[in-house]
């Protein structure tokens, strides 16, 4: 057996059912291996960035490791963006990527990988071919434990060299929970507080503890809020505000402001979690949990810093801090319960209210369907307006601040779960800069509609050069042609969405049923400032 064969059979033996792709010198038999000698489904992409992109829209979704497979030297450099955005969202992915000959020298996509994998700062597997099934194992079980992307790379003449070993199992999970140390002084914190709240991230999704995060939320009466990755972690509970940071409506920021302990549970408290810093009191005590000792702090103040598992940490404190309702008020409860922002216009004559078409959106779709966002101005509306019952179903793609990977991600995630409606929530820029994902989309027939929020613009540029006082028709694309029409011509449904009357039609049709992929570009007016964007420019953090 070969060494492409290997990691094809690998791959198999692990459950892989979907790999994203693009074809080149460094995959081209690994790919038809994978389709023809074992039926996994190989999602030919347009765009290097879209095959990682979409493992990771699938691996956000799914919660299983992502696979994806690009070609050597510009395939690589293509698909960097994307797998820096992942590494930064903590997704798990094996990128399979190809290599020039390790025996021939001078070809055109010859270019030295490793160290420049290492300079975006992910990690890369060993890659020998007598023992390819084992190096991909090790590679797999790394990108669980560490929730990172794993780079290996593969020159074409290895692949071809024999593999000795055999298919093999995951090597045993290297990732232990790390038992936390002193509690005291945050037990002290938390038991002296009148208005607690507990903000849950990423650390607390890893560790499975919603459970432990509740029940110690309900014992202390604290309000449940998270960061943006876990939005919809405590849907339904009556005294959860949702997001903290700058998509939180302002009703719930100001509870979070009133907070005098706030306890984050695998939280990084990063700028946009807290605001720039501004989110919570001065007064209030702030106490970090987390795993790794250098997050505590990284980005704004704490007070107390506790070094260990969120879960662990969750059921300790229940087991010391006294129970009370505390900021569990009936008032309080009345401000969560009525903390929606009121309706906003129809427009202002030079296209529709943003705010109006997400929370249309959000009326027509049914609860379930997953919400992928791309980078840009937009992004706040339909993150605030449309609901989400749990972190699986909200697809964050800017963790790098790129967009043009919304759409990809999109696919992926319903790859993953084909049963439910997937929204891509984009921007014209995003849009364009990937249009070639939307011939991938309408080939795969799946059941995603892409939400264009057009404002013939880069809207987060527009705004900030009209904050600046300068002229903004630089960042302006007035004489774009009309996307339906395009979308059409690769395979999508698609329609206009202009005025009051478009927008209640579009509602009726996605209220009868999303069947396969549709593109609505909603032409949206540039005269409606999002609060966040506003603040990131105040901060200065743009």
């Amino acid at each position: 057996m070969k060494a492409f064969e290997a990691l094809a059979a690998q791959l198999a033996h692990l459950g892989v059912t979907d790999v994203f792709g693009l074809m080149g010198d460094g995959n081209l038999k690994l790919i038809p291996t994978l389709v023809h000698e074992h039926g996994i489904t190989v999602h030919a992409v347009r765009h290097e960035a879209a095959a990682v992109a979409m493992a990771d829209g699938y691996a956000r979704s799914s919660g299983r490791v992502g696979v994806c497979t690009v070609t050597q030297g510009p395939g690589l450099t293509n698909a960097l963006t994307a797998l820096i955005t992942a590494h930064r969202g903590r997704t798990p992915l094996v990128a399979l990527v190809g290599d020039t000959p390790v025996g021939v020298q001078g070809l055109p996509q010859d270019i030295d990988e490793a160290p420049l994998v290492a300079a975006a700062g992910l990690a890369t597997s060993p890659f020998d071919p007598a023992t390819a099934h084992a190096d991909l194992a090790r590679a797999w079980r790394t990108a669980l434990d560490t929730r990172r992307p794993v780079v290996m790379i593969l020159p074409t003449d290895l692949q071809e060299m024999a593999a000795h070993d055999t298919v093999c199992e995951l090597p045993v999970a290297a990732r232990v929970p790390v038992s936390p140390g002193d509690l005291s002084v945050a037990t002290e914190a938390l038991a002296s507080a009148a208005r607690p709240v507990i903000v849950a991230g990423r650390g607390a999704l890893e560790g499975d503890c919603r459970d432990d995060v509740v029940a110690l939320a309900d014992h202390v009466g604290a309000l449940l809020a998270t960061t943006l990755p876990l939005n919809g972690w405590f849907s339904g509970h009556p005294f959860a505000v949702g997001i903290a940071g700058g998509f939180a409506p302002t009703e719930m920021r100001e509870l979070l402001g009133e907070a005098d302990c706030v306890l984050a549970l695998g939280a990084s408290l990063n700028h946009f979690t807290t605001r720039g810093g501004g989110l919570f009191s001065a007064d209030a005590t702030i106490v970090q949990v987390d795993e790794d000792p250098g997050a505590h702090g990284r980005y704004t103040r704490h007070d107390v810093a506790v070094v260990g598992d969120a879960g662990a940490v969750a059921r300790d404190l229940l087991a010391r801090v006294p129970g009370g309702q505390r900021f569990r008020t009936a008032e309080v409860a009345d401000r969560i319960a009525s903390g929606s922002p009121p309706e906003p216009d129809a427009g202002d004559g030079r296209g529709l209210d943003p705010r109006l078409v997400a929370r249309t959106l959000a009326r027509a779709l049914p609860d379930s369907t997953v919400l992928a966002v791309d980078g840009g101005h937009f992004m706040g509306f339909p993150s605030m307006a449309m609901p989400v019952t749990r972190p699986a179903n909200y697809v964050f793609t800017l963790d790098f601040g790129s967009i043009g990977l919304g759409l990809a991600a999109a696919i992926g995630a319903s790859v993953a779960d084909p049963s439910r409606t997937v929204v891509a929530a984009v921007g014209d820029g995003g849009l364009l800069m990937s249009l070639g994902e939307l011939d991938t989309v309408a080939r795969s027939g799946l059941p995603v509609v892409v939400a264009v929020f057009n404002d013939a613009a880069y809207g987060a540029e527009l705004h900030f050069l009209r904050m600046s006082g300068l002229p903004s028709g630089t960042s302006q694309f007035p004489t774009t042609a009309p996307l339906a029409p395009v979308a059409e011509a690769l395979g999508l449904r698609a329609m206009t969405v202009d005025d009051e009357d478009t927008l209640e039609a579009c509602r009726q049709a996605l209220e009868a049923g999303v069947t396969g992929p549709t593109l609505i570009d909603f032409r949206i007016t540039d005269g409606v400032r999002a609060a966040w964007l506003e603040e990131a420019f105040n901060r200065g953090t743009h």
